[in-house]
């Protein structure tokens, strides 16, 4: 099996397993962080046999070492392959065995990741505790940690406080991300970065508020190219999700009815929970202003009972803002007044709950003296 990325990381790891080829055990631990480099890029196949392999080897030749990034790797896999969901175990376990045998770069990496699924789940608590557990193991060629942790606190302060209180975190890991070569890293730095953008222009128009014109939708563009440039990845079957937000926003709901229906069956089997009801709603949104208003009601109906069983947290409060914005609209172009502001006195209400959230991340975030990166 042989998997050639153009990734300036990826040649750099493929040069040093080459160099430690009479060195089993050494060449072992590179193999595992080039197969979570192609899990990165979105090669799942080779990464899940290479995996797969050293797994075999882990037993036969047992090493902690070994089992510790094993173990991270396991927990990318799952938090890659469902849209963000929980490996946190499998990291807790790799961040446990590394503190314990000294292993300082895979703690602070470990830790770092941890400090990313915690903004994924909304979780200030741990993301503090992992962010500054991460920051305090940190070494200065500890490229690839740093450029995690950061791209958290940069995605945390983005969500409590805009872009420019986000923005010496941006810096930071676009710094760590070039250090280390780290292409994947840098679109992903992109990818985040106008996700925030995207989801601040469609929350300012659901709550009818002056906000960027979808204008963005060329960055989105970008990382496709840019993708395409270093061999592909990971997001790839988020980004025409999120170009199909866009579309809607912008009124192009032809376009982006036919994105959200190509796409969102894969992405919902493969467990994108936290924001499918959200585009679920745009579908509805889309097929109400193209003459189909029976679809239309009937996926509004859906999703205005399936979210009834969303528990406490699992539903972002934007999310659900929005959620309840847009079945408001759809309600509403159906001439279902009752329905619409019902729909509509429930976006309020989660836009208040919403607002009181990212005000007490940004006074935590504060607090816990992560406004700035270390200097």
């Amino acid at each position: 099996m042989t998997v050639k990325l153009r990734s300036r990381l990826a040649q750099r790891l493929d040069g040093e397993i080459a160099a430690v080829a009479a060195m089993p055990a050494r060449s072992a631990t590179l193999q595992v962080q080039r197969a979570i480099l192609w899990l990165r890029h979105g090669r799942e196949a080779e990464a899940r046999e290479e995996l797969d392999r050293l797994h075999e080897r882990a037993l036969a030749h047992p090493r902690i070492e070994l089992a510790a990034w094993l173990h991270l790797a396991e927990g990318l896999w799952t938090y890659f392959g469902a849209f963000g969901g929980d490996g946190r175990d499998r990291v807790r376990r790799a961040r446990v065995m590394a503190a314990a045998s000294g292993l300082a770069p895979l703690q602070a990496l470990a830790d770092a990741w941890l400090a990313q699924m915690d903004f994924v789940g909304r979780d200030i608590g741990g993301l503090i505790e992992h962010a500054q557990a991460a920051l305090a193991a940190l070494q200065p060629t500890d490229h690839g940690a740093a450029y995690r942790v950061a791209t958290a606190l940069a995605s945390a302060w983005s969500l409590a406080a805009g872009e420019a209180a986000a923005t010496p975190w941006y810096a930071w890991a676009r710094q760590s991300a070039i250090a280390e070569g780290d292409d994947a890293g840098l679109a992903g730095l992109l990818y985040n970065q106008t996700l925030m953008r995207a989801l601040r222009i469609r929350d300012a128009a659901l709550a009818a508020e002056p906000g960027e014109a979808p204008a963005v939708l060329l960055g989105v563009e970008s990382i496709d190219r840019y993708d395409d440039a270093v061999g592909g990845s990971a997001r790839a079957d988020l980004t025409p999700l999120l170009r199909a937000q866009l579309l809607t926003v912008q009124g192009d709901f032809a376009a982006a009815g036919a994105l959200l229906e190509a796409h969102l069956p894969e992405a919902t089997a493969a467990g994108l929970a936290r924001i499918g009801s959200s585009l679920l709603a745009d579908l509805a949104w889309c097929w109400a202003n193209s003459g189909e208003a029976l679809r239309a009601r009937a996926l509004a109906d859906q999703v205005a009972i399936e979210v009834q069983a969303e528990e406490p947290g699992r539903c972002d409060t934007d999310e659900c803002a929005a959620l309840h914005a847009r079945l408001a609209q759809v309600y509403a172009r159906l001439r279902e007044d009752g329905l619409s502001s019902r729909h509509a006195d429930a976006a309020q209400a989660a836009r208040a709950h919403d607002a009181a959230l990212r005000h007490e991340w940004a006074q935590r975030l504060g607090v816990a003296g992560l406004s700035t990166p270390p200097r």
